[in-house]
């Protein structure tokens, strides 16, 4: 069985390093850079949506980083520890993780 594996933490200097380390064990995922909503919401308040062209235009959608993991079951708990370690239980570097059962797969990456 496959699982996914969330994975948003704040940006900051050690979340580059925290996807190295991550990647040096062996893991590839998909990493998008995001903004959260009360963050959108009081910086923009004027603002009725949830992204526009000023802010693509200045690239602010980066205060935190938004990752997943596709990995099979064998995997799932040393990529979680691997976190774990990195964000010293999210303590160094504010985020989260969660992890799902896929029942539906299907790719080749």
């Amino acid at each position: 069985m496959k699982h996914v594996v969330y994975l948003v933490i704040k940006q900051n200097p050690n979340a580059f390093h925290i996807l190295e380390e991550i990647r040096k064990q062996g893991y590839n995922g998909t990493v998008v850079s995001t903004e959260s909503l009360r963050h959108m919401v009081d910086e923009f308040p004027e603002e009725h949506h949830f992204i526009n062209l000023r802010q693509v235009e200045h690239m602010s959608l980066q205060e935190s980083i938004y990752c997943l993991f596709v990995v099979d079951d064998d995997k799932l708990e040393p990529l979680k520890n691997v976190i774990r370690e990195e964000t010293q239980n999210f303590q160094n570097i504010k985020g989260f993780m969660y992890s799902k059962k896929l029942e539906d797969y299907e790719g080749s990456i």
